[in-house]
């Protein structure tokens, strides 16, 4: 009979963690949609006019920077920042800057997760001019 409320206790647990996964999906699903339905301009008004709103913006294929670790930084965080504020990315997904780095700086942000997890963007920005940046 324990195995049955074991076997139970499972399942039940299992359906909880899909129903949250399901819920987590559904809504990021949703997210993407609201931003695929926002127009691109980074502005409300252009310097030409407000007829060109319904135009997407005029750089809008922004590829993202990469960092090797072999300079400083600020140029790489730079970039990051522009990329965000370009395509509407909010703070607590800039996570995605991880991928874009390479070599050392990937290993090095390897050991960041494994001691203190997924930093925030500022956290990020503090660690890594900490240690590729210049020293002060």
């Amino acid at each position: 009979m324990g195995d049955n409320a074991d076997l139970k206790a499972t399942l039940e647990t299992l359906a909880a963690t899909l129903k949250t996964l399901q819920t987590s999906v559904e809504a990021n699903s949703r997210a993407i949609e609201r931003l695929a339905a926002e127009p691109r301009s980074s502005s409300s008004k252009s310097s030409a006019g407000e007829h060109h709103q319904d135009r997407p913006a005029r750089f809008q294929k922004m590829d993202f920077p990469r960092y090797d670790g072999k300079s400083d930084p600020l140029i790489f965080i730079n970039r990051c920042e522009s990329y965000f504020h370009q395509q509407r990315i909010m703070e607590e997904e800039v996570w995605m800057a991880s991928y874009n780095l390479e070599e050392g700086a990937q290993m090095w942000y390897i050991q960041v997760q494994q001691d203190e997890g997924i930093p925030s963007w500022r956290r990020f920005t503090d660690l890594l001019n900490l240690r590729y940046g210049p020293p002060l």
